[in-house]
């Protein structure tokens, strides 16, 4: 009887520290107000928002599916007079260079101000890359940039903290099985 409350309060333990649904959906994450995406020797830079879920600007890991308004940001007067095409991809998917499939773009088009941001609606979570091919008037300057970002998706380091925090919560209701325990056991004699 002894070890199947020991195993029943750690399977309980277990349970309640590994909600799946909650730990799929990514918690706080660093943001890097550069978080640039590499065109070559040029770069631009990146930013996701969910503004109806959080106010969180996010680099690489949106926390959620749903809405998400993604900005970029090229200061450089040479990028501001290209046209840009911008893509939304699956990482998980082969990429072909000359037309990569997308889930999401916008119109090829100049951004003279050298800023855009649209919206796109996620429906599952994964892995994404942002493409962005930048091309001259004449055609003979491209620039392609891809800035790989997550969605929905526990990172490595909330990983090891849920792990970390499962750990604690197992050694705190090993800690109060012992002692109601020895307590039980005071009041028997």
């Amino acid at each position: 009887m002894r070890y199947f409350f020991l195993s029943f309060l750690i399977l309980i333990s277990i349970a309640l520290s590994f909600d799946l649904p909650r730990a799929r959906a990514a918690g706080w994450h660093y943001y890097d107000p550069e978080c640039p995406v590499s065109l070559g020797d040029k770069t631009m830079k990146f930013v996701a928002m969910q503004p109806k879920k959080n106010i969180d600007r996010v680099c690489d890991a949106l926390p959620d599916t749903g809405p998400t308004v993604i900005v970029l940001d090229a200061g450089d007067q040479e990028l501001r007079d290209m046209t840009w095409d911008i893509r939304i991809l699956d990482a998980n998917k082969p990429i072909a260079e000359d037309n990569p499939i997308s889930i999401g773009h916008l119109t090829a088009q100049k951004y003279r101000n050298g800023m855009v941001n649209f919206d796109h609606n996620f429906t599952r979570a994964g892995n994404y890359i942002l493409y962005a091919k930048l091309t001259s008037d004449d055609g003979k300057k491209t620039y392609i940039g891809k800035h790989l970002f997550t969605v929905g998706l526990v990172t490595e380091s909330e990983f090891y903290i849920y792990i970390a925090f499962s750990i604690c919560v197992f050694a705190a209701s090993s800690f109060g099985l012992v002692k109601w325990r020895q307590r039980r056991s005071l009041n028997k004699d």
